[in-house]
């Protein structure tokens, strides 16, 4: 497994990371459960998600998870010992899915690193593109290669893409908007993959996110060594796992 950007921020930043990323992607109860994914439609979330720190194990669970199993997850988390090296959590919890497959067999499981931009970044350029910030006015462009977004663009501000001509070519935006954090979500056509594209978007999107006073977030699955790629080349800060089961 080719490694991500190293881990570089303390315990205290880790935990306050972990809090405001998992804002971001869910909308929860007043009790703190999870209610649904924060994107449009609000979407069922994960029964159980878990932020992976190297200090600790953070949990959260959706409102469908038996109160008991929510409980006996908890305390699995609070004997986890501290980790030296978060590329060493790369497998889902055998406890866990075992505690969630007791109310429902487990559908789908996620597993991958959330960075944050911390430090400045450099915006760089590729020959023979232009980047240019997207407001909601201009979905109609996306509508050919990037048709999803086309559709709910008001909804994922910022948005920045890359333009060959007139036509987009690579987007980054806000995969997720929080009130205290917004999480990256880039595309690239396939025939424009390879040129440093992903890279130079998020560093302009993430200028963006923090002028508006939040955090910007990136994250990926182990597996997406393109993505893992982006994080690495811009020296971002590795500060958790995200661990969901579905």
């Amino acid at each position: 497994m080719t490694q991500p950007a190293p881990d570089g921020l303390t315990a205290a930043t880790d935990a306050e990371l972990a809090e405001v990323q998992a804002e971001a992607l869910y909308v929860m109860t007043p009790q703190g459960l999870l209610a649904s994914v924060n994107d449009v439609g609000g979407p069922a979330p994960a029964r159980c998600f878990l932020s992976r720190t190297r200090a600790a194990v953070r949990v959260w669970t959706s409102a469908e998870l038996p109160a008991p199993t929510g409980a006996a997850i908890r305390a699995w988390a609070a004997a986890q010992p501290p980790v030296d090296d978060l590329a060493e959590v790369a497998e889902i919890p055998e406890e866990v899915a075992r505690l969630v497959a007791r109310h429902r067999p487990v559908s789908d499981t996620y597993i991958g690193p959330a960075f944050a931009v911390l430090g400045p970044l450099v915006a760089t350029e590729v020959p023979g593109l232009r980047f240019e910030v997207c407001g909601p006015d201009r979905a109609e462009e996306f509508r050919d290669g990037f048709p999803e977004l086309a559709a709910t663009l008001a909804d994922r501000q910022p948005t920045v893409a890359a333009f060959d001509g007139n036509r987009p070519v690579g987007v980054c935006c806000s995969a997720r908007v929080g009130r205290r954090a917004c999480e990256a979500g880039t595309a690239t056509l396939a025939e424009y993959r390879g040129r440093g594209i992903s890279p130079a978007l998020v560093t302009r999107w993430a200028e963006l996110v923090r002028a508006t006073g939040r955090t910007a977030l990136y994250s990926t699955e182990w597996d997406n060594q393109a993505s893992l790629a982006v994080a690495r080349r811009l020296g971002l800060s590795r500060y958790t796992v995200n661990i969901s089961l579905y």
